[in-house]
């Protein structure tokens, strides 16, 4: 049994190393193509093409599964081999079972390509690359989203630190400023609930706590007071691109920035689907790689066409994507919970599979 195991493996996985290397020349071609014909340096495309490889190989993953099984299985059938290991004892329930580990491991090379591969390269191309010339004058150093879930960036003479924006209020959420004096020394704090953008660099900081005189021999003042009315260099428009910024937290990280979102009043269900798709996508590459394997049912290489079964697999992938999509949006959208939105769909459809074998068993 463990030869016979050892062949359907091999043919699984010849099958996968093919189709990622086939997918992957043709993304190869597009994209290299596409960074000459906007000037880019040799050097420049040859790194941002590496650095786009994790990404690449997120979207290729499920497909590369589907059809590692759909061409693994047809060889076996176009040979007579399927038949005969059916018939020396080999049962379905095997072979959907060494499939499924075969798959597993796909999945779990996906959880962490999505996991950690994928915010890496984020962090590195971010770090590189999308940094303009005006950025780089405004802020003396990058926002950083840190341990504690707060994003840090330095502009002019002051430090902020905020837990999040909320796009919809154009208002930053838990907010600490940190002034400097002419000798660059820290001389006054500024921490508030909310601040919220007026016009013209005015910000209105409401629930707010000073502490001034820091710099100081004196001891340093304390005021409280309801709202606040100062000058920052950001507007909206700046904050709006350190929403790249999570996409550079690996998965456990993004967790522990999602529940520390929670406290405040912004919807966090964006970021709760990107954090649960990344377990949806290894999912998936089981849930492609399964599907096909109800052909062996129809061992005879003549009971059904190559042709139909490809045809099927193209709908079938068409259709799942088409609404797993749409439940992603609604999911982003806050119309439907992030958990619902990224795996119900997956589920659903490996009921199905399930389904269909328990079926086809019994006959």
């Amino acid at each position: 049994m463990f030869l016979l195991s050892k062949i359907i493996a091999k043919e699984w996985f010849k099958a996968l190393i093919g189709s990622i290397v086939v997918l992957f020349l043709l993304i190869t071609v597009g994209d290299i193509l596409n960074g000459f014909l906007r000037n880019y340096s040799l050097n420049r495309v040859l790194i941002e093409y590496v650095l786009k490889l994790p990404d690449f190989m997120g979207k290729m993953l499920p497909m590369t599964s589907l059809l590692a099984s759909l061409f693994a299985f047809n060889k076996l059938k176009s040979k007579s081999e399927l038949m005969a290991i059916l018939a020396a004892g080999y049962s379905a329930k095997k072979i959907y079972g060494l499939i499924l580990g075969c798959s597993l491991l796909l999945g779990a090379f996906q959880f962490v390509n999505l996991g950690y591969l994928v915010p890496f390269a984020n962090k590195v191309k971010r770090n590189q690359f999308e940094k303009s010339r005006k950025n780089e004058s405004k802020y003396l150093a990058r926002s950083q989203i840190g341990k504690s879930g707060l994003i840090w960036y330095k502009s002019g003479n002051y430090f902020t630190s905020f837990k999040a924006f909320d796009v919809k209020n154009n208002a930053l959420k838990d907010v600490l400023v940190y002034f400097l004096n002419e000798d660059k020394k820290l001389d006054s704090i500024y921490r508030a609930q909310t601040a919220k953008y007026i016009a013209k660099k005015r910000w209105k900081l409401e629930g707010i706590s000073i502490v001034q005189s820091l710099s100081q021999k004196n001891f340093p003042e304390f005021v409280d007071t309801r709202q606040v009315f100062i000058e920052l260099n950001e507007t909206p428009e700046d904050f709006n691109q350190f929403k790249s910024d999570i996409t550079t937290l690996g998965f456990f990280d993004l967790g522990q920035f999602i529940s520390r979102l929670k406290e405040t009043e912004i919807n966090s269900a964006e970021y709760e689907v990107m954090y649960y798709e990344k377990v949806s996508l290894a999912l998936i590459c089981i849930l492609f790689a399964l599907f096909p394997v109800a052909s062996i049912f129809n061992p005879n290489r003549r009971a059904a066409g190559f042709g139909k079964s490809v045809v099927f697999t193209l709908i079938f992938s068409i259709f799942f994507w088409l609404i797993h999509s749409t439940s992603i949006s609604m999911g982003s959208s806050g119309k439907i919970p992030a958990l619902v939105a990224t795996l119900a769909i997956p589920t659903l459809f490996l009921v199905y599979i399930a389904y269909i074998y328990n079926k086809n068993r019994r006959l």
